[in-house]
């Protein structure tokens, strides 16, 4: 009897055991479904709030993307500025090169052609100072030579004598010799002169020549001893006559000397 109420008991007591856990099971599953429920909803709304993040980041990229392009294609075309400058730069510097060559070329024959026209200069000049050394040489010994034929002429010719003036009538006149009456009367002192082709005839202050002097005319001569000989060196014809008056048969008597 005790026996089979143990059981009875323990069969109640387990009957009551298992509602109690089944209950407490349905309360666990409840709670586990709520939490579930909060758990997915949570999860959807960090999700729409993960698609919300990733939808703002994508637009925030495509903005980044569309400021990166533009940022590389100013980078492209800064590089290509950059490249152009870079070739003016090296066009122009190979200009500069060029002209300042092309200036020291000009420079250096420029200086060439200074040098060259400085040792033409100084050649002309030296040969300038050459011929004019020997132009003076030359000038010296013309000079010294002339002095010595003058020396030596002048030893061989006697000295000159003085010149002389005489006045007086034409006797005769040729083309050799002039006969002067001193006194122009018969009977008195005549004066013969030598002429030559130096002799210098004036009538009346007019050139003329031996032909021009008529006899018993009036003249004026100077002469000059050469070999001995009284040469005239000047006559001049002051007035005209008609003839020589007797004197063609006086004595000849040398000129004395006149003052």
């Amino acid at each position: 009897m005790k026996r089979g109420s143990w059981w009875l008991s323990a069969g109640v007591a387990a009957l009551l055991v298992t509602a109690g856990c089944k209950q407490q099971g349905q309360q666990q599953n409840q709670d586990v479904q709520g939490d579930a429920r909060a758990q997915v909803n949570a999860a959807q709304e960090r999700s729409e709030q993960a698609l919300e993040q990733a939808r703002e980041a994508q637009a925030k990229a495509s903005d980044e993307q569309e400021q990166v392009a533009g940022a590389r294609q100013d980078v492209e075309e800064a590089r290509k500025n950059l490249q152009e400058a870079e070739a003016k730069a090296q066009q122009e510097f190979q200009e500069a090169q060029r002209a300042q060559q092309q200036a020291s070329n000009q420079a250096q024959t420029a200086q060439t052609e200074v040098q060259q026209s400085q040792q033409q200069a100084l050649e002309a000049q030296r040969q300038q100072q050459q011929q004019m050394a020997q132009a003076q040489q030359q000038a010296a010994q013309q000079q010294q030579q002339a002095a010595q034929g003058q020396q030596q002429a002048a030893q061989a010719q006697p000295p000159q004598q003085p010149q002389q003036l005489v006045t007086g009538r034409v006797v005769s006149a040729s083309s050799e010799e002039l006969l002067l009456s001193s006194a122009g009367a018969p009977g008195q002192p005549q004066i013969r002169l030598q002429l030559n082709e130096q002799t210098q005839v004036l009538v009346n202050g007019q050139q003329g020549s031996v032909a021009d002097i008529p006899e018993g005319s009036q003249v004026r001569a100077s002469y000059q001893d050469v070999g001995g000989e009284p040469t005239a060196l000047r006559v001049d014809v002051t007035s005209s006559g008609q003839g020589a008056s007797g004197g063609q048969g006086g004595p000849l008597q040398q000129p004395s000397p006149q003052p």
